[in-house]
């Protein structure tokens, strides 16, 4: 599966909602809706990634899926970690996010310090441990059924949740985030057509995150979240289908070092620099783990993969932060 530069763009959007939140959530406060686009964006690449194996190949390689992830997600996320215990941060903080339960850690009242924002990788990492079994598993002729139905539950359940669990539940659970993955899911094995007038989910969700009421104090912070997922979704068909306004070179660049903008920002905007001072060592850091970690590491990847063929799977692109 090709490299789809307008999907760059929509992270680049993406990052740049959740780096405003953490920098002033007076000025942006819905920025949070910018992970739930990333989610969105998960399902669908990862989906198509694995139909695109599945059909090929009339299995998914399990072996081959998790490796790519691994090479992808963990050496960045690694040099984080390390860095942060190499200055203090309690190890505590630390095994939360390697071990991939950041987010219910967080529930339970775990102060992740400046790794905080890493919950959402949590998220992702149980999303990639299920859903290959579904895609693998599911015949072709019932994948819309199946994927269609899972995700009106996840979607149901979201409400269910919404009215009868905490509000720290529904931000940072699994089950609840499910939707917005789900969202991306369906939307890769359904393939709607974009209308000429879906151009404008981007800019409004784009203005949504300014509005105060969907911020986290706000009254519409719960149910506001179907309403970023409805325009998460129609904002990746929108740049699948007519994608030019996406695809600058410099907002493209922003999208694919996203993770490791992810990563880094939170590490100095919470730190006692100026907002300018942390911006400019997060760009270098970024751009550090971008190009001694990351491209390195996928190039090995690259190699190792033509050496044995059966981890190739379908040549993923990064999904996600």
């Amino acid at each position: 599966m090709e490299r789809i530069p307008a999907l760059d763009g929509l992270r680049a959007l993406a990052i740049a909602m959740v780096v405003g939140y953490h920098i002033d959530r007076d000025v942006v406060p819905a920025g949070f809706w910018g992970v739930l686009l990333f989610f969105v964006l998960s399902g669908y690449l990862i989906t198509r990634l694995l139909i695109a194996e599945r059909d090929r190949t009339g299995r998914v390689l399990l072996r081959g899926f998790y490796l790519r992830r691994a090479l992808r997600l963990l050496p960045a996320l690694g040099i984080v970690c390390i860095s942060l215990l190499v200055v203090g941060i309690a190890w505590s903080s630390v095994l939360p996010v390697i071990g991939y339960y950041g987010n219910y850690a967080r529930i339970a009242g775990v102060d992740l310090g400046l790794l905080t924002h890493s919950w959402s990788l949590a998220v992702e990492e149980h999303f990639y441990l299920v859903w290959p079994f579904v895609i693998g598993f599911v015949p072709a002729r019932h994948r819309l059924r199946v994927v269609g139905g899972i995700a009106v539950a996840a979607i149901a359940w979201r409400g269910v949740a919404i009215l009868v669990l905490s509000r720290g539940w529904v931000y940072n659970a699994t089950d609840t985030n499910a939707a917005a993955l789900l969202a991306g899911c369906w939307l890769a094995v359904a393939r709607p057509p974009a209308r000429r007038w879906a151009g404008w989910f981007v800019p409004a969700l784009l203005a949504l995150v300014f509005v105060p009421a969907f911020g986290t104090d706000g009254p519409l912070f719960a149910w506001g979240g179907f309403l970023a997922i409805a325009l998460s979704a129609a904002a990746v068909q929108f740049a699948l289908t007519r994608p030019s306004v996406l695809e600058g070179r410099v907002i493209v660049w922003v999208g694919k070092v996203s993770y490791g903008l992810y990563l880094w920002h939170y590490v100095f905007v919470r730190s006692d620099l100026s907002t300018w001072v942390a911006l400019a060592c997060t760009l270098a850091a970024t751009t550090a783990s971008w190009y001694l970690v990351e491209v390195p590491i996928r190039r090995w990847r690259s190699r190792l993969e033509r050496r044995h063929p059966s981890l190739a799977g379908s040549s993923p692109a990064p999904a996600g932060p």
